[in-house]
């Protein structure tokens, strides 16, 4: 008993008091755990066994923690990290198996208010149920401080309740029967599947919570389960099993009327608003029936705590699917406490939800198929197969310059379902698994549910725009869809519905098609477009469809590239390092010329080699530097080459850095051309950002902003980063200004190093251009970009283009400023020389 199961455990137990340390609503509820360690050991009384045990109390977000804490946990190893979330005791004490009673004592780490450690001293009671039945399944059990009332370690009692899971012997099943749902259902035979023999009822509830949404009659009066007012009743019933017997298809549940679908699984029981249950499968009616017992007085648990009213009762069945019905699970909730008032609560209808990817072998009822027919003709079989292992997948979803994700999973594959359950069906066809391939001897039907988010500026984009009508909570579109797959063509043709929320109908002119390539050679394409005339108040715009997910020879290509933007940062970071350091020799050789090199942009070019550093700081030292690297064979070599590329570029920041001292003590007093440059420089660095900014707000198809993220569109903090890059391309900008200031004429900088420095800041945007044509990344991945990322600076076909071109005029410029002067530019009147010229001297003499 105390070396299987916890005695306690975080889904089905709760507590609650221990104001003075925990929380401080006192009514509050927290999850708890608490199981026995191996170390059992006999006593010389009979049926006393000393244990040994962990008693673990999840606090609340608020919760006392020293401001020097990260100081303490440092200097004391009692302090772990989950001290930061979790009270924890060991416990020593002794089990009556006689009297079913548990007393320890124990001790916990813990702080005061002002941050000073704490240690707690604590006495445990637990209470065991005996002969183990839904009613009297619960343990009980309060924690009580052993110190004084007056001291500071003193805190409030706890009180704590649970149901955990016990030994398949232990517990009976008394209360739960086929009989016990024996009546009138608003299902009808035809709706739920014909034999569900082979459903493992266990597998689908054993895996955590499963959560249904509940709809209640209209005109419903005292509607609560729970005697509350019916101005609020929950929208949501969640099932749990806490243990189940696959041999008797029996499961005790705890039913929660909550939604449990985004919670943690250690996420606190509530059993103001619970129900436990025991639940049989009804074999003849290929049902689940349970019966539901309130729990009361749980702030009692030691004396008054404990389960009763068994009147309420549930059912569920798997219903036939469609492509309007795209739910898995349907049932219903009713009381046997019948009143005379004809208004009062007699059963609710619960479903799970919409466009569910769970399915447990029920049947799917194709409807649409003759459109897919009209629409999609097949072409004749030749006999050549076109093999496909793609029939669930990531994808992203594309119109204009709005990029989001999603995802594509099938549903059926003929009579088959395809699901995560192992459901043997006999009608199914031989269909393989996921990343296998199949060969069929005609055109096989298939059903998608296909579903992507939308951007929150593309929700009045033109073209698209009636995609707003199908929104979910969660900014989502989805999309069920049936028809054909060709494995000669390698193509799924299918016709869509989508739900219009709002006016609660369906819009089924929809037409979806996927085309795979052959074997694993090139890319899988598709594309959902509107069958409607575009004057249609439901017409959309195609949308584009491409994979998320690589193939075998994608794979491969990609770790070629990633290895070959390795090289190409370590080639340019050692350039990088040579040019800078021939102008540190041309600076030596020539010292009269560097009170004519610019600070401003020396520091530029220092901050484009510092800012990489800091970002990736940890990737020199430690392989906890997160880096670029896929989950595909080996990674070790290229995590090696990213720590080396650091290094070097570690080095290339070392030079930079000399050349930005050397220049700066160059200057002395000096500094009023390098004001002047400064000022015009930040002027226009500020007007450039105010204008980028700007047009981030007021055009969402601007192609600054065409590399986005899958779901949100670009940050401001993004863009101004991908400006700050574009600054460090323009590096050469200040030494302009500032040679037309000085009037200079003459090598300040060396040839190598702002023609070096140039070709290496431009060859990005090269290369962009270059993978771009060549490979279809998508945005999704643009963190597995090595070399020109995209966040770094603005990548784009234009931009490239753009960029590269202003990048060489400014090394023009220097190189003709050098050559013929500062102000070669300008109209003669405004060039100053200091040469004099010969003139003609004419003799006065006879």
């Amino acid at each position: 008993m105390f070396t299987r199961f916890p005695l306690l455990e975080f889904v089905s137990s709760h507590y609650t008091g221990g104001r003075n340390i925990l929380d401080q609503d006192p009514t509050s509820q927290r999850p708890i755990h608490f199981e026995a360690t191996r170390n059992l050991f006999r006593t010389n009384v009979v049926d006393t066994y000393k244990i040994q045990a962990r008693l673990s109390l999840f606090t609340s977000n608020i919760y006392h923690r020293p401001s020097n804490f990260s100081e303490i946990r440092s200097n004391s190893s009692r302090v772990s990290e989950k001290h930061q979330h979790m009270l924890e005791f060991n416990m020593d004490g002794f089990w009556s198996a006689s009297t079913n009673m548990l007393c320890m004592v124990g001790s916990a780490s813990w702080y005061t208010k002002e941050g000073n450690p704490l240690k707690l001293n604590a006495v445990l009671k637990l209470k065991f149920p005996g002969f183990i039945t839904l009613k009297n399944s619960s343990v009980n059990g309060i924690l009580e401080s052993l110190a004084s009332p007056n001291d500071f370690d003193y805190f409030d009692p706890i009180s704590m309740m649970g149901f955990p899971p016990v030994a398949p012997f232990k517990y009976n099943y008394t209360l739960v029967s086929n009989e016990e749902c024996s009546v009138p259902k608003v299902k009808s035979l035809q709706d739920s599947v014909p034999s569900m023999r082979s459903l493992d009822i266990c597998s689908i509830f054993m895996q955590g919570f499963r959560t249904y949404r509940m709809e209640y009659p209209s005109k419903c009066k005292n509607c609560s389960l729970f005697g509350e007012d019916d101005v609020y009743l929950p929208t949501f019933v969640s099932l749990y099993a806490i243990q189940c017997s696959r041999e008797d298809k029996k499961v005790r549940f705890a039913v929660e009327f909550q939604d449990r679908r985004f919670t943690p699984y250690f996420d606190f029981f509530r059993p103001g608003i619970s129900l436990i249950g025991e639940g049989t499968w009804n074999g003849p009616k290929d049902e689940l029936c349970i019966t539901a017992c309130h729990i009361f007085n749980q702030s009692d648990p030691l004396d008054s705590a404990r389960v009763g009213d068994c009147s309420i009762r549930l059912t569920l069945w798997f219903p036939v699917r469609s492509i309007m019905k795209t739910h898995a699970m349907e049932g219903q909730i009713w009381t046997t406490k019948f009143t005379d008032d004809s208004g009062s609560f007699r059963m609710a209808e619960f479903q799970s939800f919409d466009h569910s990817r769970e399915n447990y072998g029920q049947k799917y009822e194709y409807t649409q198929l003759e459109k897919v027919t009209r629409v999609c003709p097949m072409k004749k079989r030749v006999g050549v197969k076109h093999h496909s292992g793609y029939f669930s997948f990531g994808i992203s979803v594309k119109h204009k310059n709005m990029v989001s994700s999603g995802s594509a999973f099938a549903i059926f594959v003929g009579s088959r379902a395809f699901n995560d359950y192992t459901i043997v069906n006999s009608e199914a066809l031989p269909l393989a698994a996921e990343n296998s391939t199949t060969a069929y001897s005609a055109p096989v039907n298939i059903t998608f549910e296909i579903s992507f988010t939308l951007n929150i500026s593309s929700f009045s984009r033109s073209g698209i725009s009636s995609l707003n009508l199908s929104l979910t909570d969660y900014n989502s579109v989805k999309i069920s869809a049936e028809g054909l797959y060709d494995d000669e063509t390698g193509q799924i043709c299918m016709v869509g519905c989508r739900n219009l929320i709002k006016n609660a109908s369906f819009d089924c002119e929809i037409l979806v098609k996927f085309q795979f390539p052959r074997g694993n050679r090139g890319y899988m394409k598709g594309n959902i477009e509107s069958l409607r005339e575009k004057s249609d108040v439901l017409y959309f715009e195609k949308l584009d469809i491409l994979p998320l997910t690589f193939t075998k020879t994608e794979a491969r290509k990609l770790i070629w590239t990633m290895d070959l933007e390795i090289i190409m940062v370590l080639i340019t970071d050692t350039l990088m390092c040579i040019f800078t350091r021939r102008q540190l020799f041309h600076m030596k050789k020539r010292p009269e010329m560097v009170n004519f090199i610019s600070v401003l942009m020396m520091l530029i070019l220092t901050l484009g080699h510092m800012i990489p550093l800091v970002l990736n700081f940890k990737a020199i030292f430690s392989r906890a530097g997160k880096p670029q690297s896929v989950s595909i064979g080996s990674n070790v070599l290229l995590e090696v080459n990213e720590v080396i590329v650091r290094i070097v570029t570690l080095w290339a920041f070392i030079l930079q850095f000399r050349l930005l001292q050397l220049t700066w003590y160059a200057k002395r007093n000096r500094w009023i051309h390098e004001i002047r440059t400064l000022v015009i420089c930040l002027s226009t660095y500020i007007i450039g950002g105010s204008a980028m900014l700007l047009m981030n707000q007021k055009s969402a198809n601007d192609t600054i902003r065409s590399q986005l993220s899958s779901q949100s569109q670009r940050s401001i903090w993004g863009d101004l980063r991908s400006y700050a890059g574009l600054t460090i391309d323009g590096f050469l900008f200040p030494q302009v200004l500032l040679n037309i200031f000085h009037l200079s004429k003459g090598n300040a900088l060396s040839h190598s190093f702002y023609i070096g420095t140039t070709f290496v800041r431009l060859l990005p945007y090269a290369y962009d251009l270059y993978r771009g044509q060549r490979y279809i990344i998508h945005h999704q991945f643009y963190w597995l970009y090595i070399y020109a990322k995209p966040r770094a600076g603005f990548y784009s076909p234009s931009w490239d283009i753009v960029i590269v071109c202003g990048g060489l005029v400014f090394g023009l410029i220097i190189f003709l400023q050098q050559c013929f002067g500062a102000r070669f530019m300008f109209p003669e009147r405004f060039q100053e020389h200091n040469d004099y010229k010969m003139v003609p001297v004419t003799s006065n003499e006879a």
